[in-house]
């Protein structure tokens, strides 16, 4: 019962500040969804620095530097849903996506 009102804390959380942080700054999106074995980042106001991929358990899985036009290998991951935050240079959270890894 507490990890499941932890994961349902993290995913307000996370929804939150993607909300806010949605309003002020350029589009950002993860694609493709759902993604096999690469996934990538449109980042049009090149505000990303790092994406991070956690499970549903909110555990950090990858971290990757980002890279204009980069792509980014999760196909050693086990089919699921997965949490993706977008960081800033200064590792501070701009927005969060959902995807699903088939």
């Amino acid at each position: 019962m507490k990890q499941i009102l932890l994961v349902l804390f993290f995913f307000t959380i996370c929804g939150a500040a993607a909300v806010a942080q949605t309003a002020k700054s350029a589009p950002l999106k993860v694609f493709p969804n759902p993604a096999s074995e690469f996934i990538s980042v449109a980042d049009q106001g090149d505000m990303t620095g790092y994406i991070s991929v956690y499970n549903i358990m909110g555990r950090n899985l990858r971290e990757f530097e980002y890279v204009k036009d980069e792509r980014y290998y999760i196909g050693d991951l086990p089919k699921g849903i997965y949490l993706i935050h977008l960081q800033d240079k200064n590792k501070k959270t701009i927005s969060s996506q959902k995807i699903e890894k088939r």
